[in-house]
């Protein structure tokens, strides 16, 4: 990375910073915990990352309370209330916003959106604050344990999940509306490669590369029917793909279009939300998952996590 890039982060790290101290210290309270406590923040003060990353903070930093026998809380208010879909399993991690306040010396502010390169469990145990306000889209198991096999941390991840949450009546209710029987499906991500989603990329493709590109996904898509007798679902963030592949071949669509969590539109979409979440564990529940990957597509770990959290067979299919 040049000088002039560096210095541009870690000016932007610095101002994120800053405008989550001035968000936190207008809630100053001298308040005292008999017990030290991590919160999880998802308030829209920042952007957060989608459904899956917020997963990723959540889970890293619960395996970490549980190390350090720490209360653990998740404010997750934005851009909807978590616990429409998901709520309390094991153990009650629900905290109102006006309930997080800050101590000047009690409090720590600890930013690690996209910071692939921190070991966290240090930054909690160096620190002498007695609460810490997370603020985190990254899986740290394998920093965590980095001598543990795929297969041990994904256990890990899968079991720390469900301990967390488990899904309310309503996002049951949705999820046996749409499939009660067996499937088997595949997941894309194109970002804004076909011009229909807004997301933190810009690139579209021509209109003939547009049909090349689904071209080569159609036969990819054709050999996984021929090695399965189940129905197969799509999912994907572009409905021009899906309705696409929808009118072409034999597979199926849950209702609704893909809507990303950080919002990037300004709007407030609460079925939107509901989509991302039921494509989510319609994916977890699926027989087999696959993730397909060609030419200029980027990668996505949102079928991956689902599938870690059905314990699913998982195939990435590239070129």
């Amino acid at each position: 990375m040049s000088l002039k890039k560096n210095i541009i982060k870690i000016l932007g790290k610095k101002i994120k910073q800053l405008k989550l101290f001035n968000f936190h210290a207008k809630r100053f309270s001298a308040k005292r915990y008999s017990k030290k406590r991590i919160i999880v923040c998802f308030n829209g003060v920042l952007p957060h990352g989608g459904l899956v990353d917020r997963f990723k903070g959540i889970v890293s930093f619960y395996e970490i309370a549980k190390k350090l026998d720490y209360d653990f809380y998740i404010q997750f208010d934005t851009p909807f209330d978590l616990d429409i879909f998901l709520e309390p399993n094991m153990l009650n991690w629900k905290i109102d916003r006006k309930n997080i306040q800050y101590h000047y010396s009690k409090t720590k502010i600890v930013y690690l959106i996209n910071n692939f390169n921190t070991n966290p469990l240090e930054c909690i145990t160096k620190s002498k604050a007695e609460t810490f306000l997370i603020y985190a889209n990254v899986d740290y198991l394998k920093t965590l344990y980095p001598d543990e096999t795929s297969e041990a941390l994904e256990a890990k991840w899968r079991i720390n999940f469900n301990e967390l949450f488990k899904k309310t009546k309503l996002l049951e209710s949705k999820i046996t509306s749409i499939e009660e029987g067996k499937y088997i499906c595949f997941h894309t991500r194109f970002t804004t490669l076909m011009g229909d989603f807004i997301d933190t990329t810009s690139t579209v493709l021509t209109s003939t590369e547009k049909k090349e590109l689904v071209f080569k996904l159609q036969k990819k898509i054709q050999v996984i029917l021929e090695l399965s007798d189940y129905k197969c679902y799509a999912f994907s963030d572009s409905i021009h793909f899906l309705n696409t592949i929808n009118a072409e071949e034999n597979v199926y669509l849950v209702k609704g279009s893909p809507f990303h969590m950080d919002n990037f539109k300004k709007v407030s979409n609460l079925e939107g939300h509901l989509k991302t979440v039921l494509d989510f564990f319609m994916i977890s529940k699926s027989e087999k998952v696959y993730f397909l990957k060609i030419g200029k597509m980027y990668h996505s770990s949102f079928s991956k996590y689902a599938a870690i959290v059905g314990d699913k067979p998982f195939e990435i299919i590239t070129d």
